[in-house]
C-alpha cells in the first residue's frame, strides 16, 4: 500500500493528548484517582452538566477557570468525557483533568 493514499484524521497534537488521555485513563481504572497535586493544577469546572455534543459522546458543558489555553472564566464544552467522579469532585476528559465544583441546578 502506498503511503501517498492513507489520509491522517488526527494530528500529532491530537495523538499526543489522546496517548496522555489513554495513560490517565489506564491509571484510573487501575484504581489510582488524580493525586492532590494534579487536582489543584486542574482547571475548576463550576455551574457543570453533562451533555453529548457533537455527536453522542458524553461531555461536561460549564463555566472554567484556570484552564491553560482559555483566559479568564468562560462557558466551555469539554473534550470526551472518559471518566466522572462526582463523589470526589473530578472528571476526566480526553484533553485534561477537571476539578468540579457545584454542579448546575
Amino acid at each position: 500500500m502506498s503511503h501517498a493514499q492513507l489520509e491522517l484524521h488526527m494530528s500529532v497534537d491530537e495523538a499526543v493528548r489522546l496517548e496522555s488521555a489513554l495513560a490517565a485513563f489506564d491509571r484510573l481504572i487501575a484504581g489510582s484517582p488524580p493525586t492532590r497535586d494534579e487536582l489543584a493544577a486542574a482547571p475548576l469546572l463550576t455551574e457543570w452538566r453533562r451533555t453529548l455534543v457533537p455527536t453522542p459522546e458524553p461531555a461536561l458543558v460549564g463555566r472554567v477557570e484556570g484552564h491553560p489555553l482559555l483566559p479568564g472564566s468562560r462557558r466551555v464544552v469539554t473534550s470526551r468525557l472518559l471518566v466522572l467522579d462526582e463523589s470526589a469532585g473530578w472528571a476526566r476528559s480526553l484533553s485534561r483533568l477537571y476539578r468540579l465544583e457545584s454542579p448546575a441546578a
